[in-house]
């Protein structure tokens, strides 16, 4: 009898926690009509100044075992959500007019966070330096009010992270909203490579100390109106960034090869991927030290950062192959793997292509991605082979190609730039004529899917998969919107 009564009641019960559990992750959406979370750092353009509100003392970060699980939790049911739900396109019939509506979508100051999109509602930090680093590129055409959504945006998000991380010890990849005012931090999959690096990079860039694009194209448009600002976070937050950094080099830098460790996985943009010491996340260690310096956050060390340079290229380039070499595990190293995420030498500044010593790399990088067809039917897949045994295990199941032969937009926009300025450097006109060719390519997609899609499959299709869809409206799209700017200058002869 009591058996027969406790089915009933233990039905009842995992209902009741399912129930709560959905409304819970609906409430602490960011993005939901009727969510209940709140931002603590407001910055907005009144008669053309800016004003920013840190409220950041109100923050409270949840750590505990059940808040981590269920901040998990809830960014899978978004994956899992979005996919067989409706997915928000745009009805415009010209590029421009997609270009807008992601716009008004993503770039929009009211809203707490800057995000990818879709299902991606928590912050993954990384995004301010990497997928989103043109966001103040002042020579990208558009409206004032435009420019000033684009800088306020990008400032809260920036504002909110530090807030975060001032009361939270250790460094994580991602900021998921549990609360009113409350965050939890998690680690999507492993410690972070490049979170220390997308609030620096903002920083920075936000102070006009970062240029935001890999060269200089064409004449600013607009003014930039945040220097004030980012003066103030940096001051707020120097002590909380300066132990940042320097837990962070203890954690992942081998002293004596002057290397990311290869004992330690950390996660970087490719995180689906297992690695060790990859070639990015030596990269990033790399301009996450310059850019420390340069806002004094820690004291400059050029010689080191040069010796760190010269083992990076001495460790990861390979001569006969001609790219550079993906990580450092024994298998990466054995099967000479190659990965996309090179291209993060052009957004760091770590390898110009105007540079004659330098530009080697590139030619041959861009010879491999060409013999091995990358870059087709438009740039760029991470590599030629989806490598799903690579992959997490969750990744695997649910979409084993996205962190292999799928296309990537963001990096496919860097390949692109990459294009144009060894167009720029040699005068050689295939290079220029190949970046136009995936410029069409993108803007027909654009125009077909309604969105600027995050990935796509190998044949050029939005990568759908029983279990994910791809973003389909991300606001990565000001990376094409920077290299279209950069294709156009270099046709007009700039």
């Amino acid at each position: 009898m009591l058996r027969v009564l406790t089915s009933p009641l233990l039905a009842a019960i995992s209902g009741l926690v399912a129930l709560c559990s959905l409304v819970f992750t609906y409430v602490t959406n960011p993005f939901s009509r009727f969510t209940i979370v709140r931002g603590t750092y407001a910055a907005r353009f009144t008669g053309g100044a800016l004003r920013a509100v840190d409220r950041n003392d109100r923050l409270v970060v949840r750590q505990g075992p059940l808040w981590r699980a269920l901040a998990v939790y809830a960014c899978g049911l978004h994956v899992l959500g979005t996919r067989y739900l409706h997915s928000p396109r745009s009805d415009a019939e010209t590029v421009d007019g997609v270009i807008a509506d992601i716009h008004a979508l993503r770039f929009d100051p009211r809203r707490l966070l800057l995000i990818s999109g879709d299902h991606f509602t928590a912050l993954f930090v990384r995004n301010l330096g990497v997928f989103f680093y043109p966001m103040l590129d002042r020579a990208i055409p558009g409206t004032e009010q435009d420019w000033q959504d684009r800088q306020s945006t990008y400032l809260q998000t920036l504002g909110y992270a530090l807030g975060v991380f001032d009361k939270q010890p250790e460094l994580t990849t991602t900021i998921v909203a549990t609360g009113r005012n409350a965050a939890t931090c998690v680690n999507f999959y492993h410690y972070p490579s490049d979170t220390l690096f997308g609030m620096l990079y903002a920083l920075a860039a936000l102070s006009g100390l970062e240029p935001a694009r890999p060269a200089a194209y064409g004449p600013d448009v607009h003014e930039l109106g945040t220097a004030g600002a980012a003066a103030e976070l940096t001051r707020r937050y120097r002590d909380s960034l300066a132990h940042h950094y320097r837990t962070y080099r203890a954690r992942v830098l081998d002293e004596e090869r002057l290397l990311v460790r290869t004992s330690l996985r950390v996660s970087g943009a490719k995180d689906i991927t297992q690695r060790r010491s990859a070639f990015y996340d030596n990269v990033i260690l790399w301009k996450t030290a310059e850019l420390a310096a340069r806002l004094g956050i820690t004291e400059d060390d050029g010689d080191f950062r040069a010796r760190l340079k010269a083992s990076i290229l001495r460790e990861f380039w390979l001569p006969e192959e001609g790219h550079f070499l993906e990580d450092l595990s024994v298998e990466g190293v054995a099967r000479r793997y190659y990965s996309s995420d090179w291209l993060i030498v052009l957004a760091t500044g770590f390898l110009d292509p105007a540079d004659p010593a330098e530009r080697e790399y590139f030619i041959r990088s861009v010879d491999h991605v060409r013999a091995h067809g990358i870059a087709e039917p438009f740039a760029i897949k991470y590599q030629a082979d989806t490598r799903a045994h690579r992959q997490h295990p969750v990744v695997r199941l649910a979409v084993a190609s996205y962190g292999g032969d799928s296309i990537w937009s963001f990096w496919g926009m860097e390949y692109i730039k990459t294009l144009v300025l060894l167009h720029r450097a040699t005068g050689e006109e295939h290079y220029l004529d190949e970046a136009g060719r995936h410029l069409d390519a993108y803007a027909a997609a654009m125009v077909e899917h309604g969105g600027f899609p995050e990935v796509y499959d190998a044949e050029g299709q939005m990568l759908t998969t029983p279990m994910y869809r791809s973003i389909r409206q991300t606001g990565w799209v000001i990376g094409f919107e920077q290299a279209r700017e950069m294709y156009r200058a270099a046709r007009a002869g700039g």
